[in-house]
């Protein structure tokens, strides 16, 4: 990816397009999932790449070019929230935890996208945030806490949390499994 970028950044068009194909049904999916409006999505997804295209010559190479635009998306989706008078709050609290599964995945196979949908739109908007990130456009968990500046610990919490309140609003274990995962002895709960 990284002779893409350049490219794009020297003005191929023929780059940039590539980058468009192959961030943009993620990217898409991320804005719809938490917009809940394809129309809104699209225009999001039209604004991103337009930040994109103004960004390149500010882009540093140390960081993953995807983690970069899932940045610049997740800044662009707060000033969504904001101008709509949804609050983006601060960190809650923390566990250093693993999550396991991809529970998720099993949800979306199994629901159907509205249902899905309206259940993702009752979480958090860090929640919802973390879960699409991971399990709808395949991004770490490392990546996503490079991507919103929280601490890993911060992240998994969002996670965990959001995975729980998906499984209470879906019906309990029948659509989002439940792995459970293995606590290392370090681990510490803060409030």
């Amino acid at each position: 990816m990284p002779e893409i970028v350049l490219a794009a950044r020297e003005g191929s068009e023929q780059a940039y397009q590539y980058l468009v194909s192959s961030l943009g049904p993620g990217l898409l999916g991320y804005f719809y999932r938490n917009t809940g409006n394809r129309a809104e999505a699209e225009d999001l997804l039209q604004e991103i790449f337009l930040r994109v295209v103004r960004g390149l010559p500010k882009y540093k190479e140390q960081e993953r070019f995807e983690i970069w635009v899932y940045r610049m998306a997740r800044h662009l989706l707060i000033d969504y929230w904001r101008k709509r008078k949804i609050r983006y709050s601060g960190d809650e609290w923390m566990l250093e935890q693993e999550i396991v599964g991809d529970a998720l995945s099993r949800a979306v196979a199994c629901e159907t996208g509205d249902e899905l949908q309206k259940a993702i739109g009752k979480l958090s908007p860090e929640q919802r945030e973390v879960i699409l990130m991971r399990y709808f456009s395949d991004l770490s968990f490392d990546e996503i806490s490079k991507i919103n500046g929280s601490p890993m610990g911060t992240v998994l919490a969002r996670a965990h949390r959001g995975l729980g309140k998906l499984r209470e609003i879906l019906g309990g274990s029948r659509l989002v499994g439940r792995k459970e995962a293995a606590v290392p002895a370090t681990a510490k709960h803060k409030r």
